[in-house]
């Protein structure tokens, strides 16, 4: 149960700092750039996380 809130709270922590990029960029940024940036940073962030549950 410990490591179930431990992930919750890593995706809530990374949904808000995701949230508080995407409020600080220009309004011309493409829809595209910012969901491409997500999956890169999402990807990277789940790839550490495999990595140290080894």
């Amino acid at each position: 149960m410990d490591g179930f809130l431990r992930g919750l709270g890593a995706c809530a922590l990374a949904f808000f700092l995701v949230l508080g990029v995407v409020a600080l960029l220009p309004p011309g940024v493409p829809h595209a750039v910012v969901g491409g940036a997500v999956l890169l940073l999402g990807a990277l962030g789940a790839r550490r996380v495999v990595r140290r549950s080894r």
